[in-house]
C-alpha cells in the first residue's frame, strides 16, 4: 500500500491571502486531499496558529515560532527555548529604537509595554523585556529599518537561528534556538507521524522555509522571493491562485494512486 503522504503549509504569503483569510478554493482542496488520505501540518514564524487555520485545515501537527514548539494532535512534542545568556547578548546587539518582542510559553515580553500596544496581544500577558531572561523564550522579533544590519552579528554569537533580514522584510529579523527551524520542525513532525520524508509536500514563501525546502520531499515556493527562486521543486504564484492550483494538480496524481480514505 503507498505510504502516507503529509502536506505542510508556512501561513503568511502561503496559505492565507493578502486579507489573512485561506481562499475557498484552497479550503474545498484540503477536505478533497483529506478524503485520500492526507495528513497535514502547519509550520509557521507566528507564536499562535489562529482558530479559524486550526478549523480550516485540522492539522495533525503543528510548529510555531518557525519550530520552537512543535504539537502532535493535543501533545506538545518539543519546545527550544532561548537561554537567559543569548536572550541578554541578543537584546545587547540590538539598537534601543528597534521594536523588541520576545514571546515566551506563558507571557510576551517588550521593552517597554507600558506604551507599545498590539491588537494580536489580546489575552496574552505583557511583560517588561528585562523579566525574558527568567522566562521561558521561544524566540525574538526585531523590527527596525536597518534590521538586516545586525543579521551576522547575532548568527555570530551561535547556536541560533537567525531568519529575515533579506527581502522583502529587511527591516525583520526572528532569532530562534538552533534547532528551532522549519526543516528540523519537518523532520521531526514527519518522524511523529511515521511518514518518509520523501512524502511530505512543503509550501513557503520566505528566507525561513529555505530550512524546510532543504528536507522535503517536494518543495513549493509561493510567491516571487529571490532568497527561494531555485531552491525548490516548484514555483507558484500566489496564495490564492497558484497554491489552489498545484494542489488541485497534485490531488489528480493521488486519485490515480491512493484510495480514498
Amino acid at each position: 500500500m503507498p505510504s502516507m503522504r503529509l502536506i505542510a503549509f508556512d501561513l503568511d504569503g502561503t496559505l492565507l491571502d493578502h486579507d489573512k483569510s485561506i481562499p475557498q478554493r484552497s479550503s474545498r482542496v484540503i477536505e478533497q486531499l483529506r478524503a485520500h488520505g492526507c495528513l497535514f501540518a502547519v509550520i509557521t514564524g507566528r507564536a499562535r496558529v489562529p482558530d479559524d487555520v486550526m478549523s480550516t485545515v485540522r492539522p495533525q501537527a503543528t510548529a510555531t515560532s518557525n519550530g520552537g514548539s512543535i504539537a502532535v494532535g493535543e501533545e506538545m512534542l518539543i519546545e527550544h527555548l532561548l537561554t537567559p545568556e543569548q536572550i541578554r547578548a541578543v537584546d545587547a546587539l540590538v539598537p534601543q529604537d528597534a521594536e523588541v518582542i520576545a514571546f515566551g510559553t506563558d507571557a510576551v515580553y517588550a521593552r517597554d509595554p507600558h506604551t507599545q500596544v498590539f491588537d494580536w496581544l489580546s489575552g496574552r500577558t505583557l511583560k517588561p523585556l528585562e523579566e525574558a531572561a527568567r522566562g521561558r523564550v521561544l524566540k525574538f522579533n526585531v523590527r527596525h529599518p536597518e534590521a538586516w544590519r545586525y543579521r551576522e552579528t547575532i548568527e555570530a554569537l551561535g547556536d541560533m537561528t537567525v531568519t529575515g533580514g533579506v527581502a522583502p522584510y529587511e527591516h525583520f529579523l526572528t532569532v530562534t534556538p538552533a534547532r528551532a527551524n522549519k526543516g528540523d520542525a519537518l523532520r521531526d513532525i514527519a518522524r511523529a507521524l511515521d511518514v518518509p520524508l520523501a512524502q511530505t509536500v512543503a509550501f513557503g514563501d520566505s528566507d525561513n522555509d529555505l530550512a524546510m525546502f532543504q528536507v522535503a520531499g517536494t518543495a513549493v515556493q509561493v510567491g516571487q522571493a529571490e532568497c527561494l527562486v531555485g531552491r525548490g521543486h516548484h514555483q507558484v504564484s500566489c496564495a490564492a491562485l497558484g497554491l489552489p492550483g498545484w494542489l488541485e494538480y497534485y490531488l489528480g496524481e493521488l486519485a490515480r494512486e491512493l484510495p480514498r480514505a
